[in-house]
């Protein structure tokens, strides 16, 4: 099913300015706080594993943070990464790494726009050193810095999660 957004997309490009992050939530622009330095390093851990991992599975393709989708709400998201079938949009698997910037409601408002559009989420939280996998059809998973992160729909794929929170 298509969802199309309230805005049109020549209206969200015009939003912001270069160098700036934003997503259309609920009617209203909101713009993202900059990432610090060990959240970009997170982020770079994880692309290059997946970097990795598509080498034998090129049917996977990897979006980092700037990309956007249009959620069954109408919202648009830019999730820290994403990773989507070549067949289909939006994506089947999003990152989120939890910043100290992040309010309590921004996250809710983001979980349930993935869950409606039938996303699995990736949680990772670099304070605690934990992560919660989301599931769109049963209960959250919580995965310490111990074990390897393995998504089901993504055979073959376990990232080891002491070297994402060690960087």
């Amino acid at each position: 099913m298509a969802t199309k957004s309230a805005i049109s997309w020549e209206d969200f490009l015009a939003a912001g300015e270069e160098g700036q992050r934003w997503e259309y939530v609920d009617g209203e622009v909101e713009f993202m706080s900059p990432a610090h330095l060990r959240h970009q390093a997170i982020l770079f851990v994880l692309i290059a594993r997946f970097a990795e991992y598509r080498k034998q599975h090129p049917e996977w393709l990897c979006f980092p943070g700037d990309a956007t989708f249009t959620m069954t709400s109408g919202n648009l998201r830019c999730p820290d990464l994403s990773i989507v079938h070549a067949s289909r949009f939006p994506p089947d698997i999003v990152f989120e790494i939890i910043s100290s910037g992040d309010t309590a409601s921004q996250m809710a408002r983001k979980r349930k726009d993935y869950q409606e559009s039938g996303v699995i989420q990736v949680w990772i939280d670099p304070q605690r050193r934990l992560v919660e996998v989301v599931y769109p059809d049963r209960p959250s998973q919580y995965i310490e810095e111990s074990q390897l992160l393995a998504i089901d729909k993504l055979p073959g794929f376990s990232l080891d999660l002491h070297a994402v929170f060690s960087v």
